[in-house]
């Protein structure tokens, strides 16, 4: 009885050691990360951080010295009606975005406040006025603008060359708001401010400092954008960011599928002079799903029309299709109109899929891939171009601050092709010609996502169907 009693004596003592210890263990990798967080907040370089980005004396600016947009419009009506409702003006209430920002307040602490702030909110960082209070994200007018006019022309650098990575991330700019502003030309003269040639702005280094964000402390890179296109064809061609996001979009299409850089005559400014090459600012990429919840729907228009012109498909099959005998067909995705992987940003909520239909002379259904089912997920078996976002423990999530790095990355790089391969049962007493038809489809986020970030009412989000292909084959009898 006593040898007994001893025996689970040491065997309490040794579950307790092991829960300490593993306490012990979880308290020092947090503790860790809070004096990493910290030590890199002490560091001059990074004032506001976890954003990276920067004023040029590295001290807070205030709301009144950047200019309202409409100010802007003054002058450069065609450019501002162009921006208004981009993505850009929208970067503060995009509503799928918002809600997601606020998730990640409350899980981080607010950690995630000024990172997501400094791109979407810039002012508000920079000033040090973004709050989030009463489950609000506030800030000043100005700051709620996004990314406007006098937030990008007052950007004198990248500091990219002193981040974690050395690469451009999380807002790695430098701002300089005063009376100066910056731009593409050399003999820009105003009467309202003074102008100054920025070669910055006319280099894919410009966008990049917002389109790649790595996680803070781990430095996982969450979005990539820029290093897809910095290690494309498109770059070795010198096709800019600016290129196709900043043209008209039957030439940005062109200059996609080509890679060769387009031309934009227009007057920028109703007082200036005709330029040869003029920038449009609509920025538009293939987000359509939120310019239409916000009615810009000149927007979502040429999102859709950019989507259309992105992929292109093949079908092929590898042997004759006979009755009662499984067979088999190859589809080809080729990336032939993005200057990166499709999809790009964040690639563990963007869906590229491919719907696949067989039937028979009849309508009947031989085999199908890459139904919705009646919620408006896609049904498990589906090929799905995107990336699968993990946390430490290896468990799927779709919260970037969680993410410490992707189970798989299946997307399309520039000017490359995936070829996904079918098998169907032809049923035994089927004859005649079978209808192949396969549909490249894009959802900006699973619906699933939408439903938990917008809650109840949440609309059907719309899909693309950016491009399709079919095929008829004879089914011979055995």
């Amino acid at each position: 009885m006593k040898k007994k009693s001893f025996t689970i004596l040491i065997s309490l003592l040794v579950i307790c050691t092991i829960a300490f210890a593993s306490e012990k263990t979880e308290n020092t990798q947090t503790n860790e990360k809070k004096e990493r967080i910290q030590n890199i907040e002490k560091n001059e370089k990074y004032p506001f951080f976890p954003s990276l980005i920067n004023t040029k004396d590295g001290q807070p600016t205030t709301p009144d010295q950047f200019e309202d947009p409409i100010v802007c419009s003054g002058c450069h009506s065609e450019i501002y009606n162009q921006w208004k409702g981009s993505m850009h003006s929208n970067a503060f209430v995009d509503p799928i975005f918002t809600a997601l920002w606020k998730v990640g307040a409350k899980e981080t602490n607010g950690l995630t406040d000024k990172l997501c702030g400094g791109c979407h909110s810039a002012v508000g960082v920079i000033s040090n006025d973004l709050v989030f209070k009463d489950n609000e994200f506030q800030t000043s007018d100005i700051a709620k603008e996004g990314v406007h006019c006098d937030l990008c022309h007052t950007v004198t650098r990248s500091s990219f060359k002193d981040t974690p990575t050395n690469e451009p991330q999380n807002a790695s700019l430098v701002l300089d708001p005063g009376n100066i502003k910056r731009g593409p030309y050399k003999d820009s003269v105003s009467p309202h401010h003074e102008t100054e040639y920025s070669d910055l702005h006319t280099k894919s280094e410009f966008c990049a400092n917002c389109h790649q964000v790595y996680h803070p402390i781990n430095n996982f890179h969450i979005e990539r954008t820029y290093d897809e296109w910095k290690f494309s064809v498109y770059a070795q061609k010198g096709i800019q960011c600016q290129d196709c996001h900043m043209m008209p979009i039957e030439k940005a299409i062109e200059a996609a599928r080509t890679l060769t850089r387009p031309v934009n005559p227009g007057k920028p400014c109703i007082m200036g002079p005709e330029r040869d090459n003029m920038f449009t600012h609509e920025f538009v990429g293939a987000n359509f799903t939120v310019p239409a919840l916000l009615n810009a729907e000149k927007h979502a228009g040429i999102a859709v029309e950019r989507l259309k012109s992105a992929a292109e498909l093949e079908i092929s099959t590898e042997q004759t299709f006979k009755s009662g005998v499984i067979a088999t067909l190859a589809v080809k995705v080729t990336n032939v109109g993005a200057g990166h992987n499709l999809p790009t940003s964040l690639t563990e909520v963007r869906q590229m899929w491919l719907d696949i239909k067989v039937t028979d002379q009849n309508g009947n259904i031989v085999f199908t891939s890459g139904d919705l089912d009646d919620e408006g997920n896609i049904k498990e078996g589906s090929i799905i171009f995107n990336a699968h976002g993990v946390d430490k423990d290896g468990h799927h999530t779709i919260k970037p601050w969680e993410i410490t790095r992707f189970e798989y990355n299946k997307t399309i790089p520039p000017k490359g092709s995936a070829t996904e391969k079918f098998a169907m049962m032809i049923p035994p007493d089927l004859a005649g010609i079978l209808d192949i038809k396969a549909v490249l489809r894009y959802r900006s986020y699973p619906q699933a996502v939408a439903n938990f970030l917008l809650g109840e009412g949440t609309p059907t989000l719309p899909v693309v169907d950016m491009t399709q292909k079919s095929i008829k084959v004879e089914i011979e009898k055995q």
